[in-house]
């Protein structure tokens, strides 16, 4: 009887077990040989994996729709000889008024009494460069002193602002013979606002007739001149200058201009900054722009001389400059550029200032 009732109780117990299984065993996904079971889980991760891919995707359109293209009118405003806590916020206000960007070239000695401004301009998306420690003209200096003035505002920036600038600009552009030893692209420019001829202290007994009409006259030169690509020059430690910077800043974007860092608009473009290398501006020529005829034209600037350069870049070498209305003759020509002759030398001139003659 024991034995007939333990047999119960163990075909029982397997009855249950075998029960358990065929129920369990429906609430699983069927994993089979073909692999079926596998890709219902491989689709679902597949799904995740799609997700997670359009997000990262859209960040990247995010991000760089905040970018500038070689597409877009771009001009870099750079500013020397500051920071003033003054004059520079005052530019600064400007500039985030008109959601515009700049670059400012600070010198040594004005960082640590100035160092609210220097990150306020870093937050609002400027750039900070070097331009030098005392403003020195550094052509003059010894392997040494160019170092310091060099490298003293580069250490002082990090110190207080934690900034390491990557560009350099000369002390009124002198730079010579020292390219290499600086170590750092060097900026020049494309146009020249002559603001610190106008300065306030530099004219006393002018009126503020004659300084509005100085305003107008540098205003209205800069936009005359103003291309894509161009650098333009300024100082900020000028009243003048401020003022300068309430017309043209909005007058250049209403132009149709973005105005970027330096480095923004080498980089929109394509052109990479190099150490050791001086920039003047980008040579952006539009797609209609056509080779001269060979034959004679008329040198045509704005009063200015026209240089003879070495190359085909307003980065290389000037050989020669030929005087506003000087006839000329071109022997050859490129879209942008035409081959001449002048004063015993032969080289190439930007052809926009030349008119047939």
């Amino acid at each position: 009887m024991k034995k007939r009732n333990i047999a119960l109780i163990i075909v029982a117990i397997i009855l249950c077990a075998a029960t358990l299984c065929v129920v369990f065993s429906d609430k699983l996904p069927e994993i089979s040989s073909n692999g079926a079971g596998g890709s219902d889980i491989a689709a679902d991760n597949s799904e995740l994996s799609k997700d997670n891919t359009t997000e990262k995707n859209e960040q990247e359109e995010t991000t760089s729709a905040s970018h500038y293209s070689k597409n877009d009118n771009l001009i870099a405003l750079t500013f020397d000889d500051g920071p003033s806590n003054i004059h520079t916020n005052k530019i600064l206000d400007i500039l985030e008024k008109n959601k515009s960007t700049a670059t400012f070239f600070v010198v040594g000695y004005n960082i640590e009494h100035t160092v609210s401004t220097i990150k306020r301009a870093q937050q609002l998306g400027c750039e900070i460069g070097n331009h030098s420690n005392d403003h020195k003209n550094l052509t003059k200096c010894t392997i040494n002193e160019l170092r310091y003035q060099v490298d003293t505002p580069n250490k002082l920036l990090k110190k207080h602002t934690g900034i390491s600038p990557s560009l350099f600009r000369a002390p009124g552009g002198n730079f010579k013979d020292v390219e290499k030893d600086i170590g750092m692209p060097i900026i020049q420019w494309s146009v020249d606002t002559k603001d610190w001829k106008y300065k306030d202290a530099a004219n006393k007994d002018r009126t503020d007739k004659e300084r509005e009409a100085d305003l107008k006259k540098v205003a209205d030169d800069v936009l005359n001149r103003a291309e894509k690509g161009d650098i333009i020059l300024m100082h900020d430690i000028y009243d003048f200058t401020v003022d300068l910077c309430e017309i043209i800043i909005p007058a250049l974007t209403e132009k149709g201009f973005k105005l970027v860092t330096v480095s923004e608009m080498y980089d929109a473009y394509g052109s990479e900054l190099k150490a050791g290398k001086v920039y003047y501006n980008i040579d952006v020529l539009p797609a209609d722009v056509k080779a001269l005829e060979p034959g004679s034209y008329k040198v045509k600037t704005n009063g200015g001389v026209l240089n003879v350069r070495a190359d085909t870049s307003v980065q290389s070498e000037s050989l020669a400059k030929i005087p506003n209305g000087t006839p000329i003759t071109v022997l050859r020509s490129v879209p942008g550029w035409a081959y001449v002759k002048y004063d015993g030398a032969e080289g190439w001139v930007n052809a926009k200032f030349l008119v047939k003659a």
